[in-house]
C-alpha cells in the first residue's frame, strides 16, 4: 500500500491524475492457452491429424458391399433361421445352440 501510495503522490507532483496511473502492478500477466493438439479418435492418436483427416476414415465405406449372389431374383435362396445366414435351411440345420 505504501508503494501505492507513493506512486500516487509522485502522479500529483508531476501533474498527473491518479487514473492516468499505470497500474500494472495490480494486473496478472496474461497467459495464453496453447492450441489445442490434434487428436483422432479413430487411430487414438494425438499430434498426427484430426479425426475428420484420418486416413483410415476414407477406407470405411458408408455402405456394405454390394452382394456377390449371383443366381436369378426369382430363385428363393434357402435360409436358416437359427444361423440367420444363407446356405442351408432352418430344417436341415445342425446348429445345436439355441437363443
Amino acid at each position: 500500500l505504501k508503494d501505492k501510495l507513493e506512486k500516487m503522490a509522485a502522479a500529483a507532483l508531476n501533474g498527473n491524475s491518479p487514473s492516468e496511473l499505470d497500474n500494472d502492478y495490480d494486473k496478472q500477466p496474461e497467459k495464453k492457452k496453447p492450441p489445442p493438439r490434434k487428436f483422432c479418435d479413430i487411430c487414438d492418436c494425438f499430434d498426427l491429424h484430426e479425426t475428420e483427416d484420418c486416413p483410415l476414415q476414407e477406407q470405411m465405406p458408408d455402405s456394405p458391399p454390394h452382394t456377390t449372389y449371383h443366381g436369378s431374383k426369382g430363385e428363393e435362396r434357402p435360409y436358416c433361421e437359427t444361423c440367420e445366414v444363407f446356405g442351408h435351411w432352418t430344417a436341415s440345420c445342425t446348429d445345436d445352440q439355441t437363443f
